[in-house]
């Protein structure tokens, strides 16, 4: 016996005619009659309904069995609201990895108003660099994480690029190199370069961007934040390679930007195991994807 069945059954009852409530129950009316037949059948072969009649009229046991029926169906009813109530309270919660360059990129404010639209999705945030973020990802301990193009997790993964930045060098304002507005990297070759750690995405490219350029750079390696790094720059330390983005978010006049002659552009994405995807991880893309599209 199902709450189908019984529903059915309240059906034919009300309407007094197997056709009038097959059509209100959405059926065909050979199926709402094995229904009910099924129904009776469960019932001791008791019949709830006189089918000799002209009009559908409801037996002796049919009314003893109404009673019952709607009983149980409103209970039913009751208990589907309640629970309602639970459903609308339930959380998701998506986890969500990125490099430390959410705030460089608007990301923080758009997670921000993410959660103001969808207060039944909640992002729990995983903050670090490539490597371990990548390493979490595979491991499936991330449902989505937000990585430069140049380094991302081989696999069958869906990738969306958010937005282009560039590479470009880092001096300080009495650097000789503050002359060039844009430079041939190698007028750097024998300058001293910082570079973030190893572990990072960044290293690569900016290593990279050097070993193209036909020079080994003379390097010290920093396990430390971009912040760090562009203020040792700007106490004349050494010179750098960071993502444009990111220098114009700290906003230290005691520094000097230049653009490469032969841009290195690199893309922000945001990625995502395509057998993972919800209907909350594709509401959260749609999202950011659109929100990306308003700042560009």
């Amino acid at each position: 016996m199902t709450i189908e069945q019984l529903q059915y059954f309240m059906a034919v009852v009300k309407y007094k005619n197997f056709s009038v409530a097959a059509e209100e129950c959405f059926i065909s009316q050979s199926s709402l009659s094995k229904q009910i037949k099924a129904l009776e059948k469960e019932l001791s072969g008791i019949e709830l309904f006189d089918r000799n009649t002209k009009k559908t009229e409801i037996t002796h046991a049919g009314k003893e069995f109404y009673i019952s029926a709607d009983k149980i169906l409103t209970e039913y009813q009751k208990m589907m609201h309640v629970m309602k109530k639970y459903a609308r309270e339930r959380k998701e919660m998506l986890k969500v990895g990125a490099i430390p360059v959410i705030n460089h990129y608007g990301l923080t404010d758009i997670f921000f108003r993410f959660q103001e639209c969808y207060p039944n999705i909640y992002l729990k945030m995983v903050e670090a660099d490539s490597v371990p973020i990548i390493e979490e990802f595979i491991k499936a301990k991330l449902d989505i994480a937000f990585l430069r193009s140049n380094y991302l997790p081989e696999g069958d993964y869906d990738i969306y690029p958010l937005t282009n930045d560039e590479l470009v060098l880092v001096v300080n304002q009495s650097h000789w190199l503050c002359a060039y507005e844009r430079v041939d990297i190698r007028k750097a070759e024998d300058e001293r370069f910082l570079f973030l750690g190893n572990d990072t995405g960044m290293y690569a490219s900016c290593y990279g961007v050097c070993k193209k350029a036909g020079f080994t750079p003379r390097e010290q390696i920093l396990d430390v934040r971009s912040s760090t790094i562009k203020n040792l720059v700007a106490n004349g330390q050494g010179i750098s390679l960071m993502m444009h983005q990111s220098i114009l978010y700290m906003n230290d006049p005691r520094i000097k930007i230049i653009k490469l002659e032969d841009p290195h552009v690199i893309s922000l994405s945001l990625i995502v195991r395509r057998e993972n995807i919800n209907d909350a991880i594709a509401t959260f893309i749609e999202y950011v994807r659109d929100s990306f599209g308003k700042l560009s």
